[in-house]
């Protein structure tokens, strides 16, 4: 009971993070003085050996991890307690947002300010007419009638004050922002940028920096903009980049890579004629690119599969082809965006980045690599499963595969515990078919990793808990194939061997997986009982009634009732066997082995029946429609554009990311080939 720690005996609710610093402060200002330590603590006069010690004790253990690292090495907790006091209120400085009502700022000229916050130029030109000089009057905050239509985004008020006052453009608010810069990094209004350039005396906008140093392509880069920070850097000389700091110059580099504006960075590393040391940094940020597009990577994965799969791959990469085709139709403004940006253009400029480090890389001793965190660098890219990375640093330099951190975990390690199956693959490639026993710090192997619960992703959290248990299945018994022997029954540091953490650490993901399995198997099975229901009671109100004489149905000749009776009994057959699976699911126990193939199965099946049920009842539907109106020439076609249409809807609304989740492995095949079903 002694290991539970200080916050389960209510001296805190909780420990000390980034975000709760004043109710710690003063929930921990209290206990303090409760138990006579608040002296030693507030005051650097008085010193106690064992009541500072034991004030420091307190305030280090109500602390997280990563603030407690920060004050570890403190001796007083007077140094303690204002270093931490420090650290948070920087923290959590608030700044004032850009868009505040500038209005209350001043008492003067409020009318024209108005005038130009709510876009009205009749009564800003009416204003100036009786009062020419408030076009140039500052406020406290230093935002001229300029600074406000920018911020509002009126470019019709914007130009006509350029045109009534030239000198607006260079006047800078007490920040040091020119309109320029508050459009190059809060707006990212084009227009009205473009505008402010192509005026007279525009270009020396670009060079014009604010109070923190930065020039308007650092503040369009720092904010993201990637259109805007391609116009700026098109239009900013090459001096003037050139006649930025190297701090800068690296700084812009460092943000066009964040905000993923390859073309940008590539034209600033060709700038080069020999990359600088400052410039390392800068690989930590390429190092998290995740994946360096996934979207290329579909792409050529598609390709490879209609060329050289097998049946299942074909039929995967066709259906991958239609869901495309599909969400095209359905988001056009999305595939517009990807298609404007250029996935290949830009994964290919990733490339050429890397290169270019690759280069410098390839030169550096072993020392100069750790000073210069290219090992973290590996682990970070690992994490983020970017292999491209990976594989240009180990072109450069082969000892930067074995990359490990200060808890003795590896590459590989950091492939397992973030689940980036294709890192894993590619190290399992490199090294060989069997992987060497290793553990962690804690005794922890690859197995003991694998068994633990892996993050949670947005691709696990949209297809359910169930989907997720059987991505860790899959993940604990593919990498349990691959390792060395020992390491299944190998014990950690704790006594536990990798099974024993599997089910302890899985517990509650195992019973929000039965649960949304069963909650998924009852709706649908609603689903199935409405459609029998509705399909039941139409074969017997079939189109065109019945004889007197026999009971027989009278177009029982016709084409579109036999279309009809045959849609009509496919619909109901798919709908009882749907009802039938789900109530099975519903009524079911769960093992944990049951999640890797048995529950996600029968979910795919009752999918498709339930799917095939919902088209089987539009073309009966269609098929009586058309029976009703076969002599009707204005609606002779009206029953197909129905069907078409509602086969559409019937397609599109069911939720195809998880039907593909069910259909294709999370994991792909190559890395569970071996395993046992």
């Amino acid at each position: 009971m002694e290991s539970i720690g200080v916050v389960s005996r209510g001296i805190v609710r909780e420990v000390l993070t980034r975000y709760n610093y004043q109710e710690w402060k003063t929930l921990m200002e209290n206990y303090l003085r409760g138990e006579n330590l608040w002296e030693v603590v507030e005051s650097d006069s008085v010193f106690d050996a064992q009541r500072n010690a034991k004030a420091l004790h307190i305030i280090q253990l109500s602390c997280a991890p990563n603030i407690f690292d920060q004050i570890k090495h403190f001796q007083t907790s007077h140094i303690a307690w204002n270093h931490l006091a420090n650290v948070c209120r920087s923290e959590f400085k608030v700044h004032q947002h850009i868009l505040h009502d500038v209005v209350s700022d001043f008492s003067e000229h409020k009318a024209l300010y108005k005038f130009v916050q709510t876009g009205d130029w009749e009564g800003t030109s009416s204003y100036l007419r009786g009062e020419p000089n408030a076009i140039i009057w500052v406020p406290p905050s230093g935002r001229t009638v300029l600074h406000v239509a920018t911020i509002e985004g009126h470019i019709t008020i914007v130009k006509r004050l350029v045109h009534r006052n030239n000198q607006l453009l260079e006047m800078q608010d007490k920040d040091g922002n020119t309109a320029l810069a508050l459009a190059a990094g809060y707006t990212g209004n084009i227009n009205i940028a473009t505008f402010f350039i192509n005026a007279e005396g525009g270009k020396e906008l670009l060079a014009i920096e604010n109070k923190e140093g930065e020039i308007p392509l650092l503040m369009a880069a720092n904010s993201g903009r990637k259109r805007m920070t391609r116009l700026l850097f098109l239009r900013t000389s090459s001096d003037v980049i050139d006649q930025q700091s190297l701090h800068n110059r690296v700084l812009l580099l460092e943000r066009c890579i964040q905000a993923h504006i390859f073309d940008v960075a590539l034209k600033l590393l060709k700038s080069y004629d020999e990359l600088p040391i400052e410039s390392l940094p800068v690989l930590q940020e390429l190092a998290r690119i995740p994946s360096a597009y996934l979207q290329a990577s579909l792409w050529q994965t598609m390709v490879d599969s209609l060329k050289n799969g097998t049946l299942i791959d074909v039929i995967g990469a066709i259906m991958h082809i239609f869901i495309i085709f599909l969400t095209i139709f359905r988001y056009p403004k999305i595939w517009e965006k990807i298609l404007r940006e250029s996935v290949f253009r830009h994964k290919n400029e990733f490339l050429q980045i890397l290169r270019y480090y690759k280069d410098i890389i390839s030169k550096f001793n072993s020392s100069q690599l750790r000073d210069a965190s290219v090992y973290d660098a590996m682990l970070e890219a690992a994490k983020h499963g970017n292999v491209e990375f990976i594989n240009a640093m180990r072109e450069a330099n082969h000892d930067l595969l074995w990359a490990m951190d200060d808890h003795g975990r590896d590459i590989f390690s950091y492939a397992v515990i973030h689940r980036k199956h294709n890192v894993f693959q590619l190290m399992h490639t490199l090294c060989g078919n069997k992987i060497n026993y290793r553990t962690d710090m804690f005794g922890d192997n690859l197995l003991h990793l694998a068994a633990r619960l892996g993050p949670l992703c947005d691709l696990n959290l949209r297809l359910g808990a169930a989907l997720q248990m059987q991505r860790e299945i899959q993940w604990f018994k593919g990498v349990k194939e691959v390792v060395h022997v020992k390491c299944r029954e190998a014990k950690n540091g704790e006594g536990k061997t990798p099974e024993e953490i599997f089910i302890e650490t899985h517990k509650e993901l195992m019973k929000d997986g039965e649960k949304w399995a069963k909650e998924t198997a009852g709706t649908f099975a609603i689903v199935g009982v409405l459609v029998i229901t509705v399909m039941f009671a139409a074969i017997f109100t079939v189109p065109g009634g019945l004889r007197q004489d026999n009971g027989m149905p009278i177009l029982i000749k016709d084409k579109w009732f036999t279309v009809f009776i045959v849609a009509d009994v496919i619909s109901l057959l798919c709908s009882i066997l749907t009802v039938l699976i789900y109530i099975y699911l519903q009524k079911s126990c769960y093992a944990p082995t049951d999640f890797l193939n048995r529950i996600p199965d029968m979910i795919k099946q009752g999918l498709w029946c339930l799917s095939l049920s919902l088209v089987s009842m539009m073309i009966a539907f269609c098929a009586a429609l058309g029976i009703v109106l076969q002599k009707s020439s204005l609606y002779k076609h009206f029953y197909l554009g129905i069907l078409v249409y509602g086969g559409y809807l019937i397609i599109s609304f069911i939720p195809l990311d998880f039907i593909f989740g069910l259909v294709n492995p999370i994991i792909p095949r190559d890395f569970l080939q071996n395993l046992p079903h």
